[in-house]
């Protein structure tokens, strides 16, 4: 009986691990692309939430903006205070300092527009906050004091053609908020 592996037994087990890995690399990426993309439409409806909440608190309208191809967003006041590039804006009269949230999406999935044809996505899709010019915000949603919105907005969010582009969808009229899967490339 022997009492250890030749070199060459040793290699030939490496290569079918390396083999095995190979072929599963793919579908485990493509599983962990729909996680990602399901993570930045949690992270929208989280935001929406935020807004609604504090404009039905604090009885003035809230906006969240975005910058379309890149994963920035930010939710402040509706008033030009709040959007003319200056982040300090006054506290209201209660002293409380009103929401003012930017972030960005996670792992890098940008905002797109969610009629717009599939393509490729820009590899560098998060601005820092200092370099966005307040020019580039598009407005997508108010809320407003009474719990509605201002429109129906349906926004997409696309993972670069790994898997399925989800839309979040605000229904104005209740501000509830649904996630549906696009169209695949």
């Amino acid at each position: 009986m022997r009492r250890a592996f030749t070199l060459f037994e040793m290699m030939l087990v490496m290569a079918v691990i390396v083999l095995l890995a190979a072929l599963a690399y793919p579908s485990i990426e493509s599983s962990y692309g729909y996680f990602r993309v399901q993570a930045a439409a949690d992270t929208v409806r989280g935001a929406w939430g935020d807004a609604r909440t504090r404009a039905m608190e604090e009885g003035r309208a809230y906006r969240f903006a975005v910058v379309w191809g890149k994963s920035n967003f930010r939710v402040a006041p509706d008033a030009t205070d709040f959007w003319s590039g200056v982040d300090a804006a006054p506290a209201d009269s209660t002293g409380e300092p009103p929401l003012i949230l930017s972030g960005a999406l996670p792992n890098g999935i940008p905002f797109v527009r969610a009629d717009s044809p599939r393509g490729e996505i820009d590899a560098d899709t998060i601005l820092p906050s200092d370099a966005i010019d307040h020019g580039q915000w598009s407005s997508v949603a108010i809320f407003l004091p009474d719990g509605t919105a201002r429109d129906n907005v349906s926004v997409g969010l696309d993972a670069n053609g790994t898997t399925r582009r989800l839309v979040v969808r605000l229904r104005g009229l209740t501000g509830g908020v649904s996630v549906r899967e696009g169209e695949r490339r």
